[in-house]
């Protein structure tokens, strides 16, 4: 591409001394001194090798070629202000991206929900599922950029900003043949006995192996 031989602050200035017919009134315009103006028009009108305006007293009136020129730097600046008008509007529609790391109890509705919200918002929603354990380090390196947790009755400190969401409503479901001999219905305490359902076995307190053929066999409330 071949290179300018004219500025974009000489065609500004040229265009709009001729839009206002006056030095004056174009640097109050764009916001500059009126000596300056005067040295772009001079600046282009050199390079140009001919005059742009007929200059008497104050008064400037554009020259043959000035007229014909200013059709094209009016339409110069129509483009500049177009272009300046898209290139605002591109960290609005870019498609920005977040990574969300989620315990598995957080309902599937609320996380299709918040993909959807976000999608709205040019926001692509990436997520996986973790421990509380494994999501607190996925923050501290940087894999995550935010996640939803459990509390279990323990902060984040101060090295997190953290924020609670609310509560959850679970069902308990066992497994088929695991409470046989046990009276029905079951109690809360009954259920917390024995290990049903281990999500993450890092974050299980209990050496025991979690229980298999895991079905929704019985809802107890």
């Amino acid at each position: 591409m071949k290179t300018l031989q004219y500025s974009f602050a000489q065609i500004e200035a040229f265009a709009t001394i001729a839009e206002t017919g006056s030095l004056s009134q174009a640097a109050i315009r764009l916001a500059k001194d009126r000596t300056t103006l005067r040295d772009l028009l001079d600046y282009l009108e050199d390079a140009l090798g001919y005059r742009l305006f007929s200059r008497e007293g104050r008064s400037l009136t554009l020259t043959a070629e000035g007229e014909q020129l200013f059709r094209q730097a009016h339409l110069l600046l129509r483009q500049a202000q177009a272009f300046e008008s898209f290139a605002q509007t591109l960290p609005q529609t870019a498609w920005q991206a977040l990574r969300l790391v989620y315990d598995p109890f957080v309902p599937r509705e609320f996380l299709c929900l918040l993909a959807d919200t976000l999608a709205r918002r040019q926001i692509r929603l990436s997520c996986w599922s973790a421990s509380r354990r494994e999501a607190e380090q996925a923050l501290s390196e940087g894999i995550a950029d935010m996640a939803i947790c459990q509390a279990n009755n323990r902060t984040l400190g101060s090295e997190m900003e953290w924020r609670a969401l609310g509560t959850v409503d679970l069902r308990f479901y066992a497994a088929q043949g695991l409470f046989t001999d046990a009276a029905r219905p079951l109690t809360l305490l009954n259920l917390s006995l024995t290990p049903q359902l281990v999500m993450h076995r890092r974050s299980d307190d209990s050496d025991r192996p979690p229980a298999t053929d895991i079905r929704p066999y019985a809802v107890y409330e």
